[in-house]
């Protein structure tokens, strides 16, 4: 008889995910809650026909994570205003843009008012999909709570939305427009097709394939390269690194992000419109990290407030018996969160030895510290943080974080780190 261990086999593989610890359990809470009193073995078969298409497709998911509002990660969006979107909207041609794994529509919002901002052609279109219907009926519906909201600058707000009497704020509908929406599991081929066919100018595919086994991972990128159009441009989220050379693909890099460009030997790469720390769209101007406007032409905007080192933001530690004040996972997440805002290397070097200095098994930190080392051209220190971490992930002494990558996945991106630099993993 096939147990529940062969059903929740059957939905990783259908997800293409390396299950956390976390999502076993939710994914066996959902099973349980929806098997009844079927056999397990008849309940898969249901799940592999047609009748079960939506049934297994609510299993998968329960396994995924909708955790994202509008306008996140400033620093990754400016990069793609001004390298992918200015440019192209200067070639007076509907865009075709791509969110894959859109969850409940927030960049997909966020996407359609920067087409808008940077005169884009007024018959650019999104394209959300999602393996979630229930997440899709929300998607579609461009309504959102003011905590989705924080990050957006209030001169947007009124430009764009309205505001209901329950609070939440919907987008206009002209911008709904131009937004369509498909269940789509990125497991199934073919991958869906821009309206008018032909290939996507801009994929955003950002903290989904981090949950990803390694061959899933290399289809789903594989099948992106395919569908984009010529020099179209792929975005991933910072913990998604393609650390090895893609085929067809080629790394463009900003000072806060990177992304990945299919290039056409016939056509010139595209050039940035305006350096990455400025925001500027004509007679608005919004600054990185802040996206502060200024109130009219010719008016400058306020100068930014300070922001204080991370070294003045993080606690002081004094001894590990500390540690349960100060915790070193959340400690982490700040130091992610100061780092894609624009923290220099120094000062995320310091807050990830902080980490470690707290909790020396937080395999993560070691890998993004030996990241930095590589980056500075030290592969001796670089190769010492990824045995390090390396060895914490075989041993099963890793310290886990929900908002960074999964232990398989991360020892695929170490082993590939090891490979790149050249040094033998003892």
């Amino acid at each position: 008889m096939q147990g529940p261990s062969s059903i929740t086999s059957y939905v990783a593989q259908r997800t293409g995910t390396a299950l956390s610890k976390q999502q076993l359990m939710r994914l066996n809470d959902a099973i349980a809650a929806r098997i009844g009193g079927r056999p397990e073995e008849l309940y898969l078969e249901h799940l592999k026909s047609t009748r079960g298409a939506h049934e297994l497709a609510e299993l998968m998911a329960s396994i995924s994570v909708y955790k994202t509002d509008l306008f996140r990660d400033e620093g990754q969006l400016e990069a793609v205003r001004s390298y992918a979107l200015l440019p192209k909207a200067k070639e007076r041609r509907p865009l075709r843009v791509w969110s894959a794994g859109c969850a409940t529509g927030e960049e997909v919002a966020t996407l359609l008012i920067l087409l808008s901002e940077t005169g884009a052609h007024p018959e650019s279109t999104v394209l959300g999909s999602d393996i979630s219907n229930h997440a899709l009926g929300r998607a579609q519906a461009q309504r959102f709570s003011p905590e989705l909201m924080r990050r957006v600058p209030e001169v947007l707000r009124g430009r764009y939305f309205h505001k209901a009497q329950d609070g939440a704020f919907e987008l206009v509908g002209l911008l709904k427009e131009r937004a369509s929406f498909v269940r789509h599991n990125l497991m199934d081929v073919p991958y869906p097709l821009p309206p008018g066919g032909g290939g996507f100018d801009l994929i955003f595919c950002r903290n989904v394939l981090i949950y990803f086994t390694q061959s899933a991972f290399e289809k789903t990128i594989a099948c992106f390269a395919e569908r984009l159009a010529p020099n179209g441009v792929l975005v991933l989220s910072a913990a998604e690194p393609l650390l090895q050379p893609q085929k067809d693909l080629e790394l463009v890099r900003h000072a806060q992000s990177f992304m990945y460009v299919k290039r056409d030997p016939s056509v010139p790469p595209p050039k940035p419109s305006a350096p990455p720390s400025a925001f500027d769209t004509g007679p608005r101007r919004a600054v990185t990290g802040e996206f502060r406007i200024a109130p009219a032409v010719g008016v400058p905007a306020p100068p930014a407030p300070a922001r204080r080192p991370i070294t003045q933001e993080l606690p002081v530690v004094k001894s590990p018996e500390q540690e349960h004040e100060h915790d070193g996972e959340k400690l982490f997440q700040l130091v992610l969160e100061w780092a894609a805002a624009g923290a220099s290397d120094t000062e995320t070097e310091s807050g990830l030895k902080r980490c470690l200095y707290l909790e020396p098994s937080l395999a993560c930190a070691r890998y993004l510290l030996g990241m930095l080392y590589e980056n500075k051209g030290n592969k001796a220190d670089a190769a010492s943080e990824y045995r390090r971490a390396m060895s914490l992930l075989r041993e099963g002494r890793a310290v886990a974080t929900p908002f960074f990558l999964n232990d398989a996945r991360l020892k695929v991106v170490v082993e590939r780190a090891l490979a790149r630099l050249g040094y033998p993993d003892r």
